[in-house]
């Protein structure tokens, strides 16, 4: 069956009859992400509402006031799922949600139209592909895909777009001879008996059960994001397509703004600027793991002098290899010793560390952990771990004070 979606992919609204209406716990899928759904599957004697198929996502839209969450192909059904029933044989108005609708159909369209100017012009074949919430991108049959195909073939695209390329839709019967020269790429195998053609004029023929534009200016423009490693053998190429392009552009500019106020200069300098606070920060880390060096030997030597029966060390901003430092500095000292410090964006979490003989280890250990709710185990007599809550801190100064008070 074709639905009036795949028929006329501008339509927002439609009326149609309950066919039928049954219980069901199938899951709902969102791009690629699945949760579980309790509630109704609805059949409808036609539909507006596009089906997820040929890598197109599903609509979403409405039944009168009956949100529909998911719908589904299966044969020549279109299963609409809602959390309400619907009474058969009742008429109901369809809406579509056409923000997500035009957006698909951006998409869409405009894989086709890059995966015809990839084979065509570059000999790169597309074998698959991915709609995403944020982007998407077309697998390609190659492992070497250069800079200079890519900017090639934004550049024809965006020239097709620029020229109002018609897109039709045609309907063919499965044995035409015309269907010869035509690709297949996504189309399922169950849709074989009338056969839809998304025909880019002079571009492209390309069999497809999904929804698109009737014109290539309605994509508006694409911009190809670059190229990342794929399945084996295989190279990703993401890509934006029209409201898309613009909504990023404008979250960058939003970035880009935001940036400008914190570094307080042009935006064509930030570059420059940041290479700059990177590399005094590069010094500045190196003078401060000096200086954190210098002072934990200071307290090495301190303790040692001292002589005391066990060490606590609350220090909110210790860093984990100053702990580590005092703690390997006085390993062979004999004392039992805890050392603690903050994390720097979560000030109630922190990094933990006892070291000491086994007997007051054994005797404490648990206790320290489970007051600061720390994560970690003994290992070679020390502990090293995260605390959950630091909390406790001072119910654990108080415990190892009088633990060593009554020995």
């Amino acid at each position: 069956m074709v639905f009036k979606c795949q028929e006329d992919s501008f339509l927002k609204e439609f009326t149609s009859t309950v066919v039928k209406c049954e219980e069901t716990k199938e899951p709902v899928v969102e791009y690629g992400k699945t949760s579980q759904f309790e509630g109704y599957q609805v059949v409808l004697d036609n539909t507006i509402l596009f089906p997820a198929g040929g890598g197109q996502p599903h609509d979403i839209g409405w039944l009168n006031d009956v949100e529909v969450v998911q719908v589904l192909r299966k044969g020549e059904e279109a299963l609409h799922f809602t959390k309400q029933p619907l009474e058969v044989g009742a008429e109901v108005k369809q809406r579509v949600d056409w923000s997500r609708r035009f957006d698909h159909m951006q998409q869409h369209s405009g894989q086709h139209l890059l995966s015809a100017i990839l084979e065509n012009e570059h000999n790169l074949r597309t074998t698959s592909w991915w709609l995403g919430a944020d982007e998407s991108y077309v697998e390609l049959e190659s492992t070497s895909v250069s800079e200079d195909a890519v900017r090639r073939a934004e550049a024809r695209c965006n020239e097709l777009i620029q020229a109002a390329t018609p897109v039709t839709v045609k309907f063919y019967q499965a044995n035409d001879p015309d269907l010869e020269e035509a690709h297949t790429r996504g189309l399922p195998k169950d849709c074989m008996d009338t056969i839809r053609m998304i025909c880019i004029e002079n571009v492209d023929k390309n069999m497809c059960c999904g929804t698109h534009v009737s014109n290539l200016s309605q994509l508006q423009v694409i911009k190809l994001l670059g190229t990342e490693p794929g399945k084996k053998g295989k190279t990703n190429l993401k890509f934006l397509v029209g409201n898309r392009v613009t909504n990023t552009m404008q979250r960058m500019l939003d970035r880009e703004k935001a940036l400008t106020a914190l570094l307080k200069n042009e935006p064509n300098k930030h570059e420059e600027l940041v290479q700059k606070l990177q590399k005094n920060l590069k010094v500045t880390n190196k003078n401060l793991q000096n200086v954190l060096s210098e002072l934990a030997q200071f307290e090495i030597d301190r303790i040692k002098s001292e002589k005391p029966k066990f060490v606590f060390m609350f220090k909110k901003e210790a860093t984990p290899e100053f702990n580590r430092a005092v703690s390997k500095g006085l390993e062979n000292e004999g004392l039992f010793l805890f050392l603690a410090s903050e994390e720097p964006d979560k000030p109630k979490e922190g990094q933990i560390m006892i070291q000491g003989p086994e007997e007051h280890c054994n005797a404490l250990g648990q206790q320290i952990t489970e007051l600061l709710k720390g994560k970690g185990a003994f290992k070679n007599g020390k502990f090293q771990g995260k605390a959950g809550d630091l909390g406790g801190i001072n119910k654990c100064r108080k415990l190892i004070e009088d633990y060593f008070k009554n020995l």
